[in-house]
């Protein structure tokens, strides 16, 4: 730190002679010109002494600047700072002064008062003054603050604080700082659920103890079945005494989720958080209600008691064939040719009509089937002509049978495609 610097504010020149003395303790920033002693003829001079501003006028016997800053050597301070040193506008010694500023300290419960330099820093001031800081002690303002002019400084010793984290006890040592920056300055983590027993942003003081509770959230599901249900219903695709899964069952599953809450470690409190369900998908099983398996596969709107429609327009009884044909080949009414289709007698049984076939002992069930196609039929007695794909061997277990054909629906005749 330097003791001594110059600078100038009105006029330039060297500070020379006796005034070297002062100089070497008192900062000066201009110094008198060889003008001024020129000037000098009179035993005694007038001279102005300005101090911050303040203007003292007297005489002098000094004979030129030099001698005049001597002279008033006992009216400085080693940290005053001769702001000008020359002569007035009348030939008359001028010495401005800024006066090194007034520092009260408060350390350790006692107070003291000391000069410092203008623009020094407060760690400097404190250093000077023989003041030792601890690691931990708080001063106020900041160390690195420029003084500017009378201030006071205080140093806050560090005391002791008592943290209990992670069932761990320990001591820091702290002032003039909060409860979160401590714990940021010993590292001690806090999670965004943790709570301090003070809270972060208190000022710490002398006996405090601040505890830490470790708060963590964690889920967990409970899940629990949903048995699925068993449906029967009857099929006239099936014999009777077969059954038949159509629909396979699942089981449904309702899951719970939970938050539970732990402090250090410890279970506390649990919340239902949330639930979600899967339906169960019931199980359904067909009961066959015909007299044998059908041959056509074909659906219908009937139902079957004992292998026989419970509703119908009429039944006819006679002799039904089989023929085959390559499957999707026309019809006479259009219709196209699939398993269910059938040869008609339009003027007996109109095309479009709804049948159900079956053999009067029960031992060949065509099943459901549509008239759809004529052929060689009329005048023959043969009621109806059944399609069975384009398998031989199929129309050969058919033959012909005489059969109870059940006339579920008349149709209207129509040879329009369908």
């Amino acid at each position: 730190m330097p003791s001594n610097y110059y600078s100038r504010s009105r006029k330039s020149g060297a500070v020379t002679g006796a005034a070297a003395a002062i100089i070497s303790s008192v900062t000066v920033i201009t110094a008198a010109t060889a003008v001024c002693a020129a000037k000098m003829t009179e035993p005694q001079n007038a001279a102005v002494f300005i101090d911050n501003g303040e203007r003292t006028e007297f005489f002098t016997r000094a004979a030129n600047i030099d001698e005049y800053v001597l002279e008033q050597r006992n009216r400085l301070h080693p940290f005053d700072v001769i702001t000008y040193a020359g002569c007035g506008a009348k030939g008359e010694f001028e010495i401005a002064v800024e006066r090194a500023p007034y520092i009260t300290l408060l350390v350790d419960g006692e107070e003291k008062t000391v000069r410092a330099l203008r623009g020094e820093t407060v760690e400097w001031t404190l250093s000077r003054a023989g003041v030792k800081l601890d690691e931990y002690d708080s001063v106020s303002p900041e160390l690195d603050e420029l003084i500017k002019g009378d201030c006071t400084i205080t140093v806050t010793r560090a005391f002791p604080v008592e943290i209990d984290a992670d069932g761990e006890t320990r001591e820091a040592y702290a002032a003039g700082i909060t409860v979160g920056e401590l714990f940021a300055r010993e590292r001690i983590r806090l999670n965004e659920e943790d709570s301090l027993s003070i809270p972060p942003e208190t000022v710490v003081s002398e006996g405090m103890k601040i505890s830490v509770e470790r708060v963590e959230y964690r889920e967990r599901e409970k899940s629990q079945t949903i048995p699925f249900d068993t449906e029967y219903k009857d099929s006239p695709q099936l014999k009777i005494g077969d059954t038949e899964v159509e629909t396979e069952g699942v089981d449904g599953l309702v899951t719970l989720t939970f938050r539970d809450k732990y402090v250090n470690g410890e279970l506390v409190s649990s919340e239902e958080a949330g639930i979600s369900m899967t339906d169960p998908v019931n199980e359904v099983i067909a009961h066959g209600t015909a007299l044998n398996t059908p041959y056509s596969k074909r659906e219908g709107n009937f139902t079957l008691e004992n292998g026989i429609p419970t509703e119908y327009e009429y039944m006819l009884n006679g002799k039904v064939t089989a023929y085959i044909a390559p499957e999707g080949a026309g019809t006479y009414s259009g219709r196209p040719l699939v398993i269910g289709s059938c040869g008609v007698d339009p003027d007996v049984i109109p095309f479009g009509s709804e049948l159900y076939i079956m053999s009067e002992d029960g031992s060949h069930v065509y099943g459901y089937a549509v008239a759809s196609d004529t052929g060689y039929i009329k005048g023959t007695g043969i009621i109806c002509d059944a399609y069975m794909g384009s398998d031989i061997n199929d129309a050969m277990w058919w033959q012909a049978q005489y059969c109870n054909v059940y006339v579920l629906k008349v149709g209207d005749n129509s040879v329009s495609w369908r």
